[in-house]
């Protein structure tokens, strides 16, 4: 355990080692707190890892066995933001609800400010993306009335 604490303590930065000085005899506790700060299951860390991984594409000098180690990162990153606590909580419908919300690429440069504000959501799932378009329509059409 100390040598797993040590290891990790060499590996960081100065101004990240003040986040678990105080847990610094506790290799777990290290890693919990720098996973609770730097890799936040949030909506948008989730929707961004998504957008990353379709927007892929590969690279005139490329090798398609670099290609695919890419893809296999980006897949990874979406893996471990899903908002589930439990990995057999998270089913095939529940990805495909989840995907519903990439509609927001389909969003104009205009509407910014609104993909930005979904972005803020804890939760961002077709429900969540269906009622948020609905009631920003209604908005709209409100304010142009």
């Amino acid at each position: 355990m100390d040598k797993a604490a040590g290891w990790i303590w060499l590996s960081l930065e100065e101004d990240v080692r003040t986040l678990v000085r105080g847990c610094r005899d506790d290799p777990q506790a290290m890693w919990t707190t720098l996973e609770d700060t730097y890799h936040q299951k949030k909506a948008d860390n989730h929707f961004n890892s998504y957008d990353d991984l379709f927007s892929i594409c590969k690279q005139a000098d490329e090798s398609l066995q670099t290609l695919i180690n890419r893809v296999d990162e980006a897949t990874k990153l979406c893996q471990a933001l899903r908002p589930s606590e439990k990995p057999k909580d998270f089913t095939l419908d529940a990805m495909d609800k989840e995907l519903t919300s990439m509609v927001l690429c389909a969003l104009p440069d205009n509407c910014s400010h609104f993909f930005m504000s979904l972005l803020l959501l804890d939760k961002l799932d077709k429900a969540t993306t269906t009622q948020a378009f609905l009631t920003e329509e209604t908005q709209c059409r409100h304010r142009t009335q």
